[in-house]
């Protein structure tokens, strides 16, 4: 019989722990069948049993038996489909566009989409869910795989996985574009002239063309700005039609700040997360990129963020502690924890040790400096100041979410229930984050200047709520600010 019941296993699962007490009541020297048992009193036989069981096998068999119940119980449709398992799942044939994957100690009894999130660290946990719901993932349990079954399409996004169960996922080829589509989309253009751009960039765009999000950024809303509405040119990357010039698509002669050959990215200097607003500085020459990357790269470029938080991170407070990719959810970033210090991570001394002596500086972590200055704390919210040294990749929301005082709306690093409140209350969707202040050398002049951009309307009345003198006290983070340039 392929499958058993959930009754009938939770049943057998019991049993064994009958049976287990019988043992233990036996190593007494007890005769079980003698039905003298007046001389038990409560308390031997309520107390804790001395006989070990393996509760982590329990889970595991329990969750073996509930997918395998959903697995035959697929009436309403939101089950494991098995049609079409021969097409494609095929374990004896080769496809090169599967992959097969196993869920690991770490990842058992989760949910499909976040193990498949975690074990494909270039998509996210959406574009995870589409794969799933479209049919493309196959799953085997590890009992089916010792009976020599083809695993079955799971199209179920909440189904849980035990340990060892392979996940077979298939990937459709999506056909990358040859050129940048040049789209006219709203842009707050702060400053320019004709060699950089500085913007206030919009919570929801994403800044230059990637996987999954090949229109609808920075840079197709820049290659139609600069190519139809620029007062001062188009630059040496975009053509008077708006598409990227022939000898640039792929990639100009200059390395960007973050060691990468510019491709898709014409004159991206920097980068700000989808949810983060702020300035963004573009270049429009191959002179000002090389010299702005150099800049950014030598940490001459000063940013300041302004943040709302959840709890009060602090007055003055320093934050110096390397920031490395999670061993496990690939595509989130942690505080590395330092295996020095015993208790510094809640981590276990194997996990510790696989981050000291011998690790690549990569492994260890690499240096993360925050400065932050609380501004102001209602009891509950916070509207705090950062100015950060370095430019890890999702730096400020993994030092505040270390402090235990995470952005408000963060969904990576903050707290679900608040962030289901800002939705509630506020309808906001997103991290209250924004890039407030940004300090330069222009490329060209050699001119010291300092860009300020206010906060958006939806964050603006966050932190009017929290800080209601925030207006009178600091007008430059609500309101817009001139250009300062400074004579030297």
């Amino acid at each position: 019989m392929r499958h058993l019941s959930s009754a009938v296993g939770k049943a057998a699962i019991f049993l064994v722990v009958i049976i287990n007490q019988i043992n233990q009541i036996n190593s007494f020297g007890l005769n079980v069948n003698n039905h003298n048992l007046t001389r038990f009193s409560s308390q031997s036989l309520f107390a804790k049993p001395k006989a070990k069981f393996d509760l982590d096998a329990i889970e595991a068999l329990e969750a073996e038996l509930d997918w395998q119940e959903k697995n035959k119980a697929n009436a309403d449709g939101e089950g494991i489909g098995k049609e079409e398992e021969e097409d494609w799942f095929d374990i004896e044939s080769d496809h090169d566009d599967v992959k097969i994957f196993e869920v690991s100690a770490e990842l058992k009894n989760k949910r499909i989409d976040a193990v498949l999130s975690a074990m494909e660290p270039d998509m996210s946990r959406s574009q995870c869910g589409s794969l799933i719901t479209s049919g493309m993932v196959g799953i085997l349990s590890p009992s089916e795989k010792k009976q020599g079954r083809k695993p079955t399409v799971c199209i179920r996004k909440s189904e849980k996985l035990p340990e060892g169960t392979q996940l077979y996922v298939k990937h459709l080829e999506e056909e990358s574009p040859t050129e940048i589509v040049a789209q006219d989309l709203p842009l707050d253009v702060l400053y320019e002239d004709e060699h950089m751009i500085v913007l206030n960039k919009a919570a929801g765009m994403v800044v230059h063309p990637a996987v999954g999000n090949w229109q609808g950024t920075v840079v197709n809303a820049l290659a139609y700005y600069l190519a139809h509405k620029s007062p001062f040119g188009s630059g040496e990357f975009i053509e008077s039609d708006g598409k990227v010039k022939a000898d640039q698509a792929d990639g100009v002669d200059a390395v960007g700040a973050n060691g990468e050959v510019v491709s898709f990215r014409p004159g991206i200097v920097h980068r700000l997360d989808k949810g983060t607003t702020g300035i963004l500085v573009v270049a429009k020459t191959r002179d000002s990129l090389s010299a702005l990357s150099a800049a950014f790269a030598a940490r001459e470029v000063k940013k300041t963020y302004i943040a709302v938080t959840v709890g009060n991170p602090g007055k003055r407070i320093v934050i110096d502690k390397p920031i490395g990719r999670h061993p496990i959810h690939r595509q989130r970033m942690r505080v590395v924890p330092d295996p020095s210090k015993m208790n510094s991570s809640g981590m276990t001394v194997k996990e510790r040790n696989d981050f000291g002596v011998g690790k690549s500086a990569a492994q260890r972590g690499r240096k993360a400096l925050s400065f932050v200055d609380t501004l102001a704390f209602d009891g509950k919210l916070g509207v705090a100041q950062v100015r950060i040294e370095t430019g890890r990749t999702h730096q400020i929301r993994v030092h505040l979410q270390d402090r235990t005082t995470p952005v408000y709306g963060d969904d990576v690093y903050g707290f679900a229930d608040w962030n289901k409140r800002l939705v509630k209350s506020q309808g906001v969707q997103r991290p209250l984050l924004h890039a407030f202040k940004l300090e330069l050398t222009h490329p060209v002049t050699g001119k010291k200047m300092i860009f300020r951009a206010p906060m958006a309307e939806d964050m603006i009345k966050v932190a009017i709520g929290t800080w209601p003198q925030g207006p009178t006290e600091r007008e430059d983070i609500f309101e817009l600010q001139e250009v300062e340039i400074i004579e030297e």
